[in-house]
């Protein structure tokens, strides 16, 4: 009976409180957005904590003193509901909802997973404009397109979409109870803080893994991730023929992470055409699990045109999936600092000519920063590093840049070119 469902989903209709983990960093940025009548779409790759998310919200607005009665969630990842018309389950479910609770005033309609019901996004549409200002959509989905274009554009803006990555290192210490807010709590706990932090490295931050001890249970889990994304939500999606192909292509690039994608040497290896290299990489990018960073240049066609950078959404996929006899600690490390800096900034590139620079990070009201990463500044890397980093300075105009190590700092000249030398805790921590 969809009337049990309902009661299972929604606690605080008993006015239980969800047990929902860690609170997110997101949660904060979220709460103004109830104020407003846009709809609230959340967006990430499975398994990062979208859900308890929501329920962290819900926890929220019951705290401030909305009715229980007035919150609905609904995760649409059950069974009953696969095949069947977006717009039958959704009417279903609201009905149900309607008779059970007959609430009074502005409803917070929480929708989990709504990328499962195809055509979700008219149903939401017809509602958004028939009781404007008084149900408040808060909707999530594992895929980047989770809004198609046109519904974004029939909507007018009224859509605001906000990215949930997996666990940052701030929330993993938050997770272990470990302070950090304050110096002198990175100072007493600065073991501590390295310890969670070559975890993090290693094994990424997906919520689920940090209450996992065994390391080959922590494999099996993110490979169960790893299939779910390849053969639910991409194969089906797009009806891929050779799911084979696809998976063999995935778990090569969660090798490959922080090295240029070139489509060409992707089809001789695997025996393939660029154009469903092309494809296949498209498909990725649209899970979340893999992320494509363009080549700097004030240029967009010359940056359409270049190669592309690949990173993972997670460590954790780097650590796991491919066959490594040794982890590369750098590559692992500029994998890491890039899904930060999606945190932070705007847009996030890459930079090469006969030097190479590893990011280069701007926003709307940040300054832009040029980072190189390597785990550990040495003679054998220094001329290199430093020489990538000058040229892209000089490039943009900079007068100072950052070099990230795992636990090195200092600060010189290089060249009339401020550099800093930073530990990569005390940057993620900043």
């Amino acid at each position: 009976m969809i009337e049990d469902y309902l009661y299972e989903q929604n606690l605080h209709w008993q006015e239980k409180p969800y047990v929902a983990g860690t609170e997110r960093e997101l949660l904060q940025p979220l709460v103004p957005l109830f104020e407003l009548d846009h709809i609230i779409a959340i967006s990430g790759v499975r398994r990062c904590g979208k859900s308890f998310l929501l329920k962290q919200l819900i926890n929220r607005l019951v705290r401030d003193k909305v009715p229980p009665q007035n919150i609905i969630f609904a995760n649409l990842e059950l069974p009953a509901f696969f095949g069947r018309p977006s717009a039958e389950v959704l009417d279903e479910l609201w009905d149900a909802y309607l008779k059970l609770k007959n609430p009074q005033g502005r409803v917070y309609l929480f929708l989990d997973e709504v990328q499962t019901l195809p055509g979700w996004e008219t149903w939401t549409k017809y509602h958004y404009d028939q009781k404007k200002g008084e149900i408040k959509f808060v909707i999530t989905g594992s895929n980047s397109q989770l809004l198609p274009s046109e519904f974004a554009t029939l909507l007018s803006g009224r859509v605001i979409e906000k990215k949930l990555f997996p666990f940052s290192l701030r929330e993993m210490l938050a997770h272990r109870g470990i302070e950090f807010r304050e110096a002198q709590q990175r100072s007493i706990n600065k073991s501590r803080i390295k310890h969670v932090l070559e975890a993090y490295i290693q094994e990424g931050g997906m919520p689920e893994l940090l209450g996992i001890q065994e390391r080959e249970m922590r494999r099996e889990v993110m490979t169960s991730y790893f299939n779910t994304i390849i053969y639910k939500d991409i194969v089906p999606r797009f009806s891929v023929r050779h799911s084979g192909l696809l998976k063999d292509l995935a778990v090569y690039l969660c090798g490959q992470t922080s090295t240029l994608v070139n489509l060409a040497k992707l089809a001789e290896v695997f025996g393939s055409n660029r154009a469903t290299m092309k494809e296949f990489i498209q498909y990725l990018q649209l899970s979340f699990l893999l992320l494509l960073v363009d080549k700097f240049d004030f240029s967009a066609k010359k940056r359409e045109l270049a190669l592309k950078k690949a990173y993972l959404i997670d460590n954790g996929f780097a650590a796991f999936l491919p066959l490594r006899f040794s982890a590369d600690r750098g590559r692992l490390l500029e994998n890491l600092i890039y899904v930060e800096l999606l945190r932070r900034f705007a847009s996030v590139f890459y930079w090469r000519n006969h030097y190479e620079c590893d990011l280069i990070a701007y926003g709307d009201s940040l300054e832009t920063q040029v980072f190189q990463v390597c785990h550990q500044l040495d003679e054998n890397n220094r001329a290199r590093e430093l020489s990538g980093l000058k040229a892209a300075c000089d490039l943009l105009g900079k007068k100072a840049g950052i070099i990230l190590t795992f636990d090195q700092a200092d600060r010189f000249e290089y060249s009339g070119l401020q550099v800093q030398v930073v530990p990569v805790h005390e940057w993620l921590l900043g």
